[in-house]
């Protein structure tokens, strides 16, 4: 594949007609193992070499359909190969990779769908108060609200003792906005909600009750900010594969321009 035969040019070794030089080996090296020191990566890529064209020889002598087939078959593969390094300097020369904010908020606002996720909301309560006072105020007795006087009674606790409340009947909140102050796992989320339960968890010298009463998804989107990185990225690659498609119809323009066919 290599064509080398500059007179100054250092001859490593010979097959057949063939000829191994030091420009070529040194490719050769260039693509071994990183983790083989000179001296192994300089073995390896002769022997290699020579391994390569003691079979082609082989090959050619006792099946010589067969070696034309395959010089065919690679030759096209390297055209590809090549046409496709072609692609990238036109690509490389030609890309604009400046992206407006307008372009980005287009394309956010087209794509919106692709940026939404589901959450949750529910009805609840949410009441936090020390752990010193927890014990003493039969809190469990109520905050289940199995009727109006256990609501009343944990009003009347949340604005005596506790640090944090929420209780709002008929309004819906984020569950994860509710629960921002535990640490508890996505899988513990699902368990509560989906058994619409009611959990105690003790953190920090605190006592949390909390009393799922409804919940439903919700389906929102990411705020353009978090996806700006993403859609960037989106609008070059959809770019470049404009200029790809458009690189090939050039690329082949200007070779038959440049080197023109003489046929018998």
């Amino acid at each position: 594949m290599f064509s080398c035969n500059q007179e100054d040019d250092i001859r490593i070794c010979q097959v057949g007609e063939n000829i191994l030089y030091d420009t070529e080996l040194s490719h050769r090296i260039a693509l071994m193992d990183d983790d083989l020191n000179y001296e192994e990566a300089k073995e390896k890529a002769i022997q290699e070499w020579i391994d390569q064209e003691q079979i082609k020889l082989e090959i050619k002598h006792s099946q010589p359909e067969v070696y034309l087939k395959n010089t065919i078959r690679i030759e096209e593969e390297l055209s590809q190969l090549n046409l496709f390094e072609l692609e990238n300097i036109y690509i490389t020369q030609h890309l604009d990779s400046v992206i407006s904010e307008e372009e980005i908020q287009e394309y956010y606002n087209t794509y919106r769908e692709n940026y939404k996720d589901e959450t949750y909301i529910v009805r609840a309560l949410y009441l936090k108060v020390p752990d010193t006072l927890a014990s003493t105020l039969s809190i469990e007795n109520h905050y289940l609200l199995k009727n109006d006087k256990d609501i009343a009674e944990i009003k009347k606790i949340a604005n005596l003792y506790a640090t944090s409340f929420y209780f709002e009947e008929s309004r819906w909140i984020y569950f994860d906005d509710l629960v921002r102050e535990l640490t508890i796992t996505s899988d513990k989320k699902e368990e509560i909600l989906k058994n619409r339960g009611n959990q105690t968890f003790k953190e920090n010298g605190e006592t949390h009750y909390l009393n799922v009463l409804d919940f439903r998804t919700k389906s929102i989107s990411s705020p353009m900010e978090i996806e700006r990185a993403g859609i960037r990225r989106h609008i070059l690659k959809r770019r470049v594969n404009n200029l790809r498609s458009k690189a090939k119809e050039t690329i082949l323009e200007n070779v038959k321009e440049k080197y023109p066919v003489n046929f018998y």
